[in-house]
């Protein structure tokens, strides 16, 4: 059993390798309909500074859910769910109060919540540190498949519960968008993206990123490669934030076009003009695809604990 400050160590630093992902996907540049450092995407309500506001306001219940996923361990998935979401409640106030009630990162807080909360719980079970650089493949399929049975048992009190509402109500003017997704489209979202162990960051992302490692390449070449996961993410994931924004046929015409354009493999030059001008369009039909963006800051996590990049490679 790791000492009282050596804990709360751990979970400081996986709080704060959290955070720095949700950092470097907000500025990395150019991203289609997403805030950027170049441009706010289709959002008028937000740009850079409210990314940075909130990536530092979750950072301390970041470090909650690690510290208390090593209170819990892994006997109980349910039981660690279910604490996870309540510290959720509170990192979410903390979120709204630091970006003036600006949705920023509420996908990403509850995927950080499982996240972290499982990396917490599989450390202490295990007895060893879960730090930059210490993982390995192995190692980040057990926190996902623990994730996956944490998720199932959100999803499935979810989905009942949200049911159960409206054939009370019959009211579905007050859902979120989310719910309105499940419920009238069956879309799952986050939640079934997670109750699966998000396969598209197991499948796809990941087997990227450790396809291609930054040594064999030049510095600056972390934005080059996390720009093309972004590209991959986009062409497969059932992102339900194009779906709200633009409808189905937004989302079959955003997939498309990422697919035609992570198959044609273009240099990085036009790599980034190619995205920088399909910001411009997605910009004027208000699309932002904000689930890739998601996952994509948990691939960063991972990729920091697995050593595939580094902090000093995603500081551009």
């Amino acid at each position: 059993m790791a000492s009282s400050n050596t804990a709360e160590r751990r979970t400081c630093d996986l709080a704060h390798l959290a955070a720095a992902s949700l950092v470097a996907e907000a500025r990395l540049t150019p991203k289609p309909g997403l805030v950027d450092c170049a441009t706010t995407g289709a959002h008028t309500d937000m740009d850079l500074s409210t990314f940075m506001a909130s990536a530092a306001a979750l950072e301390p219940l970041f470090a909650e859910y690690a510290a208390a996923g090593a209170d819990l361990g892994t006997d109980d998935p349910a039981a660690l769910a279910r604490a996870m979401r309540d510290i959720g409640i509170r990192a979410e106030a903390a979120m709204f109060a630091a970006t003036d009630g600006v949705n920023t990162h509420k996908g990403a807080n509850f995927t950080f919540a499982l996240v972290l909360g499982a990396t917490g719980a599989l450390m202490e079970s295990g007895g060893t540190e879960i730090a930059a650089g210490t993982l390995d493949a192995h190692g980040t399929e057990a926190v996902l498949t623990l994730v996956s049975r944490m998720g199932a048992g959100l999803l499935d009190h979810d989905v009942r519960a949200l049911h159960e509402r409206v054939s009370a109500t019959g009211d579905t003017a007050q859902l979120s968008h989310g719910e309105r997704l499940l419920l009238l489209r069956g879309m799952q979202g986050v939640r079934g993206e997670a109750a699966q162990g998000y396969p598209q960051l197991s499948r796809t992302l990941l087997p990227y990123l450790r396809s291609h490692p930054l040594g064999t390449h030049a510095p600056g070449a972390a934005r080059i490669m996390l720009l093309r996961a972004l590209v991959k993410l986009m062409a497969d994931l059932e992102d339900t934030n194009v779906v709200h924004r633009g409808g189905p046929e937004a989302l079959s015409a955003h997939r498309a076009f990422c697919r035609a354009l992570d198959a044609r493999d273009v240099p990085d030059e036009e790599l980034i003009a190619t995205l920088s001008a399909y910001d411009a369009e997605l910009i004027r039909t208000n699309v932002s695809p904000g689930g890739a963006a998601d996952l994509l800051s948990l691939g960063i996590f991972f990729a920091l604990l697995e050593g595939l990049i580094t902090q000093t490679d995603i500081a551009y």
